[in-house]
């Protein structure tokens, strides 16, 4: 204790500290600049391992499928067919033909489609086309009931002297989509449009919710009356049938008894066009059930 207390002691002034604090200063950056350079590389590493990790669990995350979903575990759609088959139209096989004939002393082709199996075809459709071998042309089906052999059903075309001058689709016999009819020189002449049979945007009504049994079939193209008008009983018969122009009634429009056997009640005549204002419908004819004659207007002689 003595000895202690015997040791001097030396009191700095600032002047004399300064030196000293700034060596240890200096020191002190030197250490930690060290240490940063060793540990900078090892956080850049582990940083980077840490973002590639997020993006690989961000990528796994958007490829894995969503399982929340019920599935159905009884899938009832068939395997789409991604091969485009040939001569197949609407899922259905066909056959190709054509006819070819003189119009006019000009050569005139018709290339169409038919079906391969005999079909039951709408009982409704205004017109059925089916290819008639015998006399080698396309015809009206004369019948609707039970299956009908060579109806036509896909795509169709008309040429004369090798330019096209009409093409549409059919469908069961009866025409369907777009249907073009286009001069010598391809400018167009006429365009329909049509939803197997009926015109695309015709006015169709039913005698039961679900549609199976038509009642009125009003026919429009255009935003106006235009073409075949039906009207038919609950069984399927034609009751009224008639021609639209313009919203206009034209020509002559027919009744028809209920019966077995097409015929006629009576037969009212319109205007020829719609553009005669001043024409007086009248009666042409009436007959009875057993298609007797009981009138005929004077008009027509």
């Amino acid at each position: 204790m003595d000895k202690l207390e015997k040791l001097p002691i030396v009191l700095l002034t600032p002047k004399e500290i300064l030196p000293y604090f700034f060596r240890y200063f200096w020191a002190m950056q030197k250490f930690v600049l060290f240490i940063l350079l060793i540990v900078a590389p090892v956080f850049l590493v582990a940083q980077n391992k840490k973002e590639k990790k997020a993006e690989k669990a961000k990528t796994e995350e958007i490829d894995k499928p969503d399982i929340s979903i019920d599935l159905d575990p009884e899938d009832t759609l068939a395997d789409v067919d991604l091969k485009v088959k040939k001569n197949t139209f609407y899922g259905e096989k066909t056959k190709r033909r054509w006819t070819v004939t003189e119009v006019q002393g000009r050569n005139q082709i018709e290339d169409f489609y038919t079906l391969k199996e005999a079909v039951e075809v709408d009982a409704y459709a205004p017109i059925v086309y089916i290819y008639d071998h015998d006399k080698r042309q396309i015809a009206n089906a004369k019948t609707r009931a039970g299956l009908i052999e060579n109806v036509l059903h896909g795509p169709y075309k008309r040429l004369i002297n090798d330019v096209v001058v009409e093409e549409g689709m059919y469908f069961h016999g009866v025409k369907h989509e777009r249907w073009l009819n286009l001069e010598r020189d391809q400018t167009l002449k006429d365009k329909e449009h049509f939803s197997k049979g009926w015109y695309r945007d015709s006015e169709i009504t039913y005698y039961d919710p679900e549609k199976t049994k038509v009642k009125e079939v009003i026919p429009i193209q255009y935003g106006k009356k235009e073409g075949m008008y039906y009207y038919f009983y609950e069984n399927g018969r034609v009751a009224v049938r008639g021609f639209y122009e313009f919203d206009k009634k034209i020509g002559i429009w027919t009744e028809y008894y209920n019966t077995t056997r097409v015929i006629a009640k009576r037969e009212i005549q319109f205007p020829p066009d719609p553009y005669q204002k001043r024409f007086r419908t009248y009666v042409r004819k009436e007959w009875d059930r057993f298609a007797n004659q009981l009138y005929e207007s004077p008009k027509i002689k």
